[in-house]
Formats: structure tokens, C-alpha cells, sequence
């Protein structure tokens, strides 16, 4: 399990928030196919259909927010830090 301090985790916070959503919207795709999750992985979590549609799709700017995005990486065993990862969006296929 990976562990931040409270500065850390503040400073992952203001990271994330401040991070372009298209960045984090292509990591997201990224993340689901390293790790092979499917949407109905994290609509299994408890989210709305309507939002995983939107967090994966690219004619949305939506992206799961931070808590969201946490909660993700925590049930499926990666870093958050994933989603801040600083990659050529336009090399990341559509799941």
C-alpha cells in the first residue's frame, strides 16, 4: 500500500486540480488498458454509468474528480500519481 503525508497527499491535491484534463483523461485510458479495467470495473464501484461514459469518452472534457480519481487507483492497486503522468495524448487509444 502506498502512503503520503499530509503534505503529500495536499501537494497530489493541488497537482491533480491543476493538471490539464485532457492529461488526465488520456491517463485514465492509459491505466484502464495497462491494467485491463473496463468501464463496468469502476461502474462497479458505485459510479453513475453516465459518468464513466464521460470520463472515457473524448468528446467530453469530464474526468473523475480527485476523490474519484483516489478511490480508482486505490481498488484496482496503482499509484494516483498515474494520473498525473505527462504523455503524448494523442498516442492513447480509446477503450
Amino acid at each position: 500500500m502506498i502512503q503520503y503525508t499530509q503534505a503529500e497527499f495536499l501537494q497530489l491535491l493541488q497537482q491533480y486540480n491543476s493538471t490539464d484534463r485532457k492529461v488526465i483523461k488520456a491517463n485514465l485510458k492509459r491505466i484502464m488498458d495497462i491494467y485491463n479495467i473496463k468501464p463496468a470495473d469502476i461502474i462497479s464501484l458505485g459510479y453513475s454509468p453516465r459518468n464513466v461514459y464521460a470520463w472515457t469518452n473524448k468528446s467530453t472534457k469530464n474526468i473523475p474528480m480527485f476523490n474519484q480519481a483516489l478511490n480508482i487507483a486505490v481498488e484496482f492497486h496503482f499509484d494516483i500519481k498515474e494520473f498525473l503522468r505527462n504523455i503524448n495524448i494523442d498516442n492513447v487509444k480509446s477503450p
